[in-house]
């Protein structure tokens, strides 16, 4: 994402503050053509408030006295305005500005300087755009979904069937998309290659985004070369690598695919778990995708990771033949 993006979208939402404006200016001209009491009042209550503005700066000798009077009047008048307002059924915020974002007031930013989720999504979603993931989600979402290409035998040594088996993963992932915000669960979603497990990524990721929740899909390798990049290379990092990652650790879900590519060292085992672990803290969602075996899981990388992986998900294990080669 180059800096011509970061500008539009800030563009965007400096012309949706104006709008916001612009409408709030004009059911104000509306409502004062219809009410002409409201005019006056509240012409009186700017110019009391002007009043006491200036008290404040001339300071007589009865400030108090004087401030508590005009306090007195100014509430008199806006228990009138509200008996108006009442009076006709119209909303108490009728002439506040409505902004799309309240979190925010359509600015991407809340007081404390931090993103708002709204920018987020539209950050992710340029990244998306960027990266043809949008075409990929179009193909492989829950409307998409065949039951029937998983086989109905028993396989091997498992009780259920990997049809049943799937039935099982998908109500499970349709139950994490719908109670997104009111659950607690990570998915870990394993087993060998070619068994679906990167499509019901993709079903899932379609089914937030399309609901306006930040979701960020890295595979394994891609997500160590961002980190990479941002500790070892911060004087020509690219604009679009730096936002990757923050969004690691701000997005609402990341969706980490392919887990056990990347090349295993000290460096990977140790911001894996500070990016779980992180994450975990502050209730951010994760699914990791593996085709590593639970034992294969325990071997390759530490305990740490183990412990907060085997104990803040839930194991959905993938079987049955390679749907790719049976395709």
């Amino acid at each position: 994402m180059n800096k011509q993006i970061l500008e539009n979208i800030m563009t965007d939402y400096n012309n949706k503050r104006l709008r916001a404006a612009r409408s709030c200016d004009v059911r104000k001209q509306k409502l004062y053509e219809q009410f002409p009491d409201l005019v006056e009042t509240d012409t009186q209550i700017q110019l009391l408030n002007v009043k006491l503005s200036k008290l404040f700066l001339l300071k007589p000798d009865n400030l108090n006295e004087q401030v508590l009077n005009l306090k007195k009047e100014i509430e008199e008048l806006k228990n009138k305005r509200k008996d108006i307002y009442k009076k006709n059924s119209i909303p108490l915020n009728y002439l506040e500005i409505q902004y799309e974002c309240n979190k925010c007031n359509d600015t991407g930013y809340l007081s404390d300087g931090k993103k708002c989720s709204c920018l987020n999504r539209q950050i992710i979603n340029n990244l998306y755009t960027m990266s043809n993931m949008v075409h990929m989600l179009d193909k492989e979402n829950f409307n998409t979904f065949d039951i029937t290409v998983f086989s109905n035998e028993v396989y091997k040594n498992e009780k259920l069937t990997p049809r049943q088996n799937m039935y099982y993963i998908l109500e499970i992932s349709e139950d994490f998309c719908s109670n997104f915000h009111d659950t607690n669960m990570n998915l870990l979603l394993y087993g060998s290659a070619g068994l679906g497990k990167t499509f019901m990524c993709n079903c899932i990721a379609n089914a937030l985004i399309n609901r306006e929740i930040s979701v960020l899909y890295q595979t394994a390798f891609s997500l160590f070369e961002i980190i990479e990049n941002h500790k070892f290379n911060k004087q020509n990092e690219s604009e679009e690598n730096r936002i990757n990652y923050d969004m690691i650790f701000e997005c609402d879900l990341l969706i980490i695919d392919d887990l056990g590519t990347e090349v295993g060292n000290s460096f990977t085992n140790a911001e894996l778990f500070n990016i779980i672990n992180e994450r975990l803290i502050t209730n951010k969602k994760i699914i990791i995708s593996t085709n590593l075996s639970l034992e294969q899981m325990r071997d390759t990388y530490s305990d740490r990771i183990t412990s907060r992986v085997f104990n803040g998900f839930v194991p959905l294990k993938f079987y049955g033949k390679d749907l790719r080669y049976k395709n």
